[in-house]
């Protein structure tokens, strides 16, 4: 394990890609966080301070997160099969699911870089802030906001990594990753306006969708979820509805273990 560690590591460091992908996200997550704070300056009621503040901080990610995740699997994967390093390192020892399982581990490790960039940037922003937030520092929506969006990463990141090892173009398997999405969009609306109901709770089960519906805020924050509903009501809006986060958890997770098994499939019955 540490050896793939130290492989995966050593590859995505000399990229190029990996800096300026991630170079970005800090920057786009930083805009907001810095803005938030100038705020916080400029009129003492718009207090950005711990834990009240964790939905801004983290939904600064909700949009890019599971992008950059999935982008940056495709950008460090699929040009191995092209470079003939996928090939190199079985002919130096190592199995083709030893191969994958080092991806399996890098897709782990950029999910967990890319929520602590998150986390880091959001509450040291924070400290710079005037003002004093509630008691404690986590609350428990929070923790579930925070793995919410890791699970978002992780879904579009094991569907990046599936499609580097099917198609083995970084050209083609973003390309692919992003007309899926607004493929998805589109097949939505048309099942939502049908008004049929078994196919409105298909559409909360699509990936990408569930990948929007971990990253929302109000699907974590019960309390907030009724102030907005009772405020829709009295506009004669209709209530907004989520599934049970446990149910979208769940439904995440089979999707990371469907889109790894066809990775691995495809890496067992495809030469290299």
């Amino acid at each position: 394990m540490w050896v793939l560690l130290r492989i995966e590591w050593l590859k995505a460091v000399k990229r190029r890609a990996f800096w300026v992908a991630v170079g970005a996200y800090a920057a786009f997550t930083a805009v907001p966080a810095v803005e938030r704070v100038r705020n916080a300056h400029r009129d003492p009621n718009a207090v950005h301070a711990l834990p009240e503040s964790w939905p801004e901080i983290l939904g600064a990610a909700t949009g890019l997160g599971p992008f950059v995740a999935g982008a940056l699997m495709i950008l460090l994967f699929a040009p191995e099969f092209s470079w003939r390093t996928a090939r190199q390192s079985v002919m130096d020892g190592l199995s083709k699911g030893e191969v994958l399982g080092g991806k399996v581990m890098l897709l782990a490790g950029l999910v967990a870089l890319l929520m602590a960039t998150t986390v880091l940037i959001g509450a040291g922003a924070t400290m710079l802030s005037p003002g004093q937030g509630g008691p404690g520092f986590l609350r428990p929506s929070d923790l579930s906001y925070m793995c919410g969006l890791a699970l978002g990463m992780l879904v579009l990141g094991s569907a990046g990594l599936t499609l580097s090892v099917h198609l083995r173009s970084s050209g083609s398997a973003l390309a692919v990753l992003l007309l899926y999405v607004f493929a998805e969009e589109a097949v939505v609306g048309l099942m939502l306006g049908s008004g049929i109901e078994v196919l409105r709770v298909v559409t909360d089960f699509l990936p990408f969708n569930l990948v929007e519906d971990l990253g929302e805020d109000l699907a974590h924050y019960p309390g907030v979820l009724a102030e907005v509903n009772a405020e829709r009501a009295e506009l004669g809006l209709a209530p907004l509805a989520f599934l049970e986060v446990g149910v979208l958890a769940v439904a995440a997770m089979a999707y990371c273990a469907f889109f790894l098994g066809r990775a691995f499939l495809s890496m067992r019955r495809r030469d290299l």
